[in-house]
């Protein structure tokens, strides 16, 4: 690549066919000749088991998406939609014809894969957001049920969804999963504050329809809670699936087969309009992160950080005037400037994807610095655009939408295959394992070369946003593979 403006961790290579022959090889051999190691994201963790089985979900880093089940929204707001007034969700489900549903729908939609696509990508924590609803296009009187959401409801029911987890892990039989069900990433809040105007009977009959699709499968707290229990027992037990819920005990009736989400420690993501300030409060946290954990564990919590951004209300408010009145440049101009990135002065993000790609350009750059430096990672992270093989999307094309026509629509990032690695560098280091265990070096070369198909790529395109030396990111603290080409 002739390119001087573009950076890259390792040498990208963007041929198709060289990303489906390292993604292709799962099998290696070790030093046994009649053993094999395998890895893929699919199965990642059965591939870490034999070297952390002895630890605890609270011991790892789990990759995960946010607002999860976004990726089959419909065009109809949902009965208490999250960010309104319960009153006026009301009334835009029941007056969907009025309401600018695909506009709406852009503003809200953040994944572009399917569970099934998401859990075979390698994501381990999903964030389940549902809600008691009539159906899309449905009046306020029809039969309700629970949907998925974020401002808009979800296509099916939510009970499907979980349907193609347990399928997944049906087929995968030393992976686990772990579950949030909130209506709006919220740990804390009960009974309406949470499920606004939600019958205790409606949410502890779908609670019994969720223990009905895992069965067996559902991690049960009664011998043990998770900060006790190693992964090794978990997958002998076969409860494979953690759950942890909102309103817990009027959703669930103090189930032991749930943990309430007062046990999540959630960290919120910063303000996008704020890169600077966002990059610098992250990283100061991933440095602190080792500690926040060993506190959490011993206190039964589990560590979540968002890496995700809402939009501002300035660019809902511009990108909305753009699309139903058309452009204009004061417009435009006023929305871009207000992401306070240099030389982003003309392009206002139409949509919240958009946003979250913009996002994860400089998401990536942090986890290239966690890796580089021994910083710590939480017990899960939950985050945007997430892609096949276990990819973000860093470059400017959103799911279902026109490409922007630039050299860097389609590119990705490492995003799961990094943390696994982070997650075995760990792993062999509590265990003491990385000279004694061939497993720890043949793994890391195993991921490393997948890396190297999707790494940190960085590139100037003011336009978008996207800059190599923003914001001011200690570069000299990156790998020394990391290079110029």
């Amino acid at each position: 690549n002739n390119n001087n403006n573009e950076m890259a961790i390792f040498q990208p290579q963007q041929q198709p066919l060289v990303e489906t022959l390292y993604v292709a090889m799962a099998v290696v051999l070790v030093a046994s000749p009649c053993w094999c190691l395998t890895y893929e994201t699919s199965s990642w963790m059965s591939s870490l088991l034999p070297l952390a089985e002895n630890l605890t979900i609270l011991d790892l880093t789990l990759p995960g998406s946010h607002d999860s089940m976004t990726w089959d929204l419909s065009t109809t707001v949902s009965d208490g939609s999250n960010d309104l007034p319960p009153a006026l969700a009301w009334v835009l489900h029941e007056f969907h014809d009025l309401a600018p549903g695909p506009f709406m729908r852009n503003q809200s939609k953040t994944q572009g894969l399917s569970m099934t696509e998401q859990l075979e990508a390698g994501l381990r924590f999903i964030d389940f957001r549902i809600m008691y609803s009539s159906g899309p296009n449905d009046p306020a009187p029809a039969t309700h049920d629970w949907y998925c959401l974020h401002f808009m409801e979800s296509n099916q029911k939510a009970v499907k969804y979980l349907e193609d987890a347990k399928a997944f892990l049906l087929s995968h039989k030393e992976e686990i999963l772990v579950l949030w069900l909130s209506r709006h990433g919220d740990p804390t809040s009960t009974g309406d504050a949470q499920y606004p105007n939600v019958p205790t009977e409606a949410k502890q009959k779908f609670w019994q329809q969720v223990l009905d699709v895992f069965g067996d499968l559902v991690f049960d707290t009664s011998p043990s809670p998770v900060n006790e229990t190693t992964l090794r027992t978990m997958i002998d037990r076969g409860q494979r699936v953690v759950i942890y819920t909102s309103d817990y005990v009027e959703f669930t009736a103090n189930s032991t087969k749930a943990t309430n989400a007062q046990h999540i420690d959630n960290r919120l993501g910063d303000d996008i309009t704020n890169e600077t300030s966002t990059f610098s409060s992250l990283l100061s946290l991933f440095q602190q992160a080792d500690a926040i954990k060993r506190s959490d564990k011993a206190k039964n919590m589990l560590y979540l950080q968002s890496m995700a951004a809402g939009a501002p209300l300035l660019q809902i408010e511009s990108a909305a005037v753009l699309h139903f009145l058309g452009y204009d440049e004061d417009i435009a101009r006023k929305c871009a400037l207000g992401f306070n990135i240099p030389g982003m002065s003309q392009w206002c993000p139409m949509t919240l994807q958009d946003i979250s790609l913009l996002l994860n350009y400089y998401n990536q750059i942090m986890f290239e610095l966690v890796l580089a430096n021994g910083y710590g990672l939480p017990n899960a992270i939950y985050i945007d655009a997430v892609d096949v093989n276990g990819t973000i999307r860093t470059g400017t094309e959103v799911f279902d939408q026109p490409s922007l026509g630039d050299d860097h629509t389609q590119t990705r990032y490492a995003y799961v295959d990094t943390l696994v690695l982070y997650n075995l560098n760990r792993t062999c280091t509590i265990t003491k394992s990385h000279s004694s265990n061939p497993l720890c070096q043949e793994l890391a070369t195993l991921i490393q070369q997948r890396r190297a198909v999707h790494p940190l790529t960085l590139w100037n395109d003011p336009q978008h946003g996207r800059l190599t030396n923003f914001p001011n990111w200690p570069s000299t603290q990156l790998d020394k593979k990391s290079k110029k080409v």
